[in-house]
């Protein structure tokens, strides 16, 4: 990448630290397994950790995908095999394979606050689970519910923590000491605080919707949100489809692992299949329609099908293509709540990671905002 080119994306970062979106930001960049730039923005400093939110789910994914590797379980098993009482209420069908899908038909379950930090209660509580829509038949968005019926499952497969598995198999052997899901209270000083930024356009969202939209109700779900990575306990607890914790230099690492497998830590077939093959192409609501293009634990680019955020009444039409739209199609990552973003392109051999600590309302500024930058820096080869 030219001077150039890279005075922009940092300026484009700096900008939105300036305008008060994020008050602190991280951006990495890596390739042939080595960072070729790491910097801080507004109050971070190189040593900050950030909430990864949804970026967390290939990290907790990639666990499953050695498990695999090693025979202990297979895609295809359900879910019920290895828990039984799982498979109360109909859910005695669902695999793992549709877990990774989002595909298992209970996108909007969720654990109770008062049983989060207790195994039993958490599991007692998914069991109880019912069914909104029958496994397999359609696709939408498992926010924490997935994830944390794979975390009982490691614990089950494996006899340990969903935690301590995932520090002993996978981020010990990778040497990613930063990054880390389930952080304990007297190591959370150098985690970001994430605040809610920017003001939201009701116009836009009830144009997107197509009927009103209870701004209270939006409140309640952003503060919940925020909680995962605020709160302390459930900090500590780490919510494995939102909570891991880390700086932008070692989720840009990790990427790098996905690219080249330098340990052998992942079977080669079985990671050549999450990284590189779409097997979930049920239409995706959140992409108008555009198909969901996941793999089993990420979301891989793929061509640039036309799919954007379309509002006709307003006038307003976003590209939507994954990654900042500049990727090659085999390029795979996943993105998280608040600006969250990280990617890999075997095309290039590039990772790339944004943190940042600032949730912006502007739910258009947002996604623009991030389409520059990792265009951007899609260019750095």
């Amino acid at each position: 990448m030219n001077p150039t080119g890279r005075a922009v994306l940092r300026d484009r970062v700096q900008q939105a630290v300036d305008d008060g979106v994020w008050p602190a930001a991280q951006f990495a960049v890596a390739r042939h397994g080595e960072i070729l730039a790491f910097e801080s923005f507004g109050d971070a400093r190189d040593g900050d950790r950030f909430c990864l939110f949804s970026a967390t789910k290939p990290i907790v994914a990639s666990l499953v995908w050695q498990l695999v590797g090693a025979g202990s379980i297979a895609l295809e098993t359900r879910v019920a095999e290895v828990w039984p009482e799982f498979g109360a209420h109909g859910k005695d069908t669902i695999t793992l394979e549709q877990v990774l899908l989002h595909t298992s038909g209970f996108p909007n379950a969720t654990i109770s606050r008062d049983a989060v930090t207790s195994r039993d209660e958490r599991a007692a509580e998914m069991e109880s689970w019912r069914l909104e829509w029958p496994p397999g038949s359609r696709y939408e968005y498992h926010a924490t519910s997935a994830h944390w019926v794979l975390a009982e499952v490691v614990h089950r497969v494996t006899g340990q923590d969903f935690r301590q598995a995932l520090r002993a198999r996978v981020l010990d052997p990778l040497g990613l000491d930063r990054l880390e899901l389930g952080v304990p209270v007297e190591r959370q000083a150098d985690l970001k605080r994430v605040t809610a930024t920017g003001a939201r356009s009701m116009e836009v969202l009830e144009a997107l919707f197509g009927q009103p939209v209870d701004e209270a109700v939006l409140d309640a779900d952003s503060a919940r949100t925020l909680s995962v990575a605020n709160d302390p306990e459930l900090v500590a607890v780490g919510v494995p489809g939102a909570g891991a914790f880390s700086d932008a230099a070692s989720v840009a690492l990790f990427y790098q692992e996905l690219l080249h497998n330098t340990t052998g830590l992942w079977r080669p077939d079985i990671l050549a299949t999450a990284t590189g093959e779409i097997r979930n192409t049920f239409p995706d609501p959140i992409r108008a329609g555009a198909t969901a293009g996941r793999s089993v634990g990420l979301i891989i680019a793929g061509p640039d099908d036309g799919a954007a955020l379309k509002i006709p009444s307003l006038g307003i039409e976003v590209p939507l293509r994954p990654f900042g739209g500049a990727v090659s199609p085999r390029a795979f990552g996943h993105g998280g709540a608040g600006g969250q973003s990280a990617w890999a392109d075997p095309a290039t051999g590039l990772s790339f990671c944004l943190l940042v600590n600032g949730m912006d309302r502007d739910l258009l500024g947002d996604v623009e905002r991030h389409a520059a930058i990792e265009g951007q820096a899609a260019q750095w080869a």
